[in-house]
């Protein structure tokens, strides 16, 4: 090969390199520029997040009894909230659990006072966050229970093959999820099998006072709700009427959840406003809405990771949300004809 060929070769293969590291360059450049591009689109979000002005929180309340009872109460605490964080406050009372969970995931609530599980569905399909949770006797949990009829032949879960039964509703933690689990652990129905396989009738009654009124006034021969239901929402002749079959749990304390999209500032806001309610001047406001004695910071792992076991008996099933669907309408129907 002569020298000129030689020196051809060597001049092409240099231009190669050099076009190859301008390419590399190039991409390494474009690569910066559009992480920066990113990065800056996400501080550009951040900041929209935190720059956001609040002028208004709505405080979504779960039902768990009459929610016309419940409202002045409500909208007490709501006031009180309101002083503390500079904003205005309004009450949004939905007639279901599903409604809390909806109005986070629209936009149409900030903050929502709820139990454990529709909590959970709240966190995953709107991104609620949890900022502070009840603590009762001491404790961030309580427990369910069967109660039946003292003068019932009802003494074991298994008696209540082919009876009526009440649960709250089919989103409540203590008033359908874990009394139901228990059933389910006990052989009586198949794992995330449908109850009314095993049960008779199966009432959803809207709430822990209407579970243990049907069964105090003989509709079910037996009710599902929370420990403390028992003591809160019957006198004493209706007390003497039932008795606990089954307990259940421990089950998360309700909790105090902010949707997803509330900056870091007022979200701190409203969990400094809410621990307020800690001060011995407003316990009896505390205690007016769903009967708690302290609320107390805790992270979403630490209070809602006794659910699993749960869940996975009883499987987090879409009909369950239409099931409440179709109690709302049933109510609405009635409603309407009176």
């Amino acid at each position: 090969m002569s020298n000129r060929a030689k020196n051809i070769i060597v001049l092409l293969l240099v231009g190669a390199l050099v076009a190859l590291a301008g390419c590399e360059k190039q991409e390494d450049a474009g690569g910066e520029a559009a992480e920066k591009t990113e990065e800056a689109k996400s501080e550009e979000t951040t900041d929209e997040k935190e720059e956001a002005e609040v002028e208004e929180l709505v405080f979504a309340f779960q039902p768990q009894a009459n929610p016309e009872a419940l409202t002045p109460d409500a909208e007490k605490l709501a006031e009180h909230l309101s002083k503390e964080i500079g904003v205005e406050a309004k009450v949004f009372m939905p007639t279901n659990y599903a409604g809390v969970v909806e109005a986070l995931r629209a936009g149409n609530a900030d903050v929502a006072y709820f139990s454990g599980w529709p909590y959970l569905v709240a966190h995953k399909e709107a991104g609620a966050e949890l900022v502070v949770v009840e603590e009762r006797d001491g404790k961030p949990f309580y427990y369910s229970q069967w109660y039946v009829s003292k003068d019932g032949d009802v003494d074991s879960l298994a008696d209540l093959k082919g009876k009526d039964i009440a649960f709250t509703s089919p989103t409540s933690t203590s008033g359908y999820l874990f009394p139901l689990a228990k059933v389910i652990e006990e052989g009586l129905v198949e794992k995330q099998g449908d109850p009314k396989k095993f049960f008779g009738e199966v009432l959803y009654a809207g709430g822990y006072e209407q579970a243990l009124k049907a069964l105090v006034n003989g509709k079910v021969a037996a009710a599902a709700a929370s420990d403390y239901a028992y003591d809160r929402y019957l006198n004493d002749e209706e007390r003497a009427k039932i008795e606990v079959l089954t307990k259940q749990g421990p089950v998360p304390t309700h909790g105090i959840a902010v949707r997803g999209e509330l900056s870091d500032e007022m979200t701190e806001k409203i969990k400094n406003a809410l621990l307020t309610l800690n001060k011995p001047e407003n316990k009896e406001l505390l205690k007016s809405v769903y009967g708690a004695e302290k609320l107390v910071a805790r992270t979403h792992d630490e209070h809602v990771g006794a659910l699993s076991k749960a869940l996975e008996l009883v499987g987090d099933k879409d009909d369950q949300k239409a099931a409440e669907d179709k109690k709302a309408d049933q109510d609405k129907k009635a409603d309407q004809s009176k």
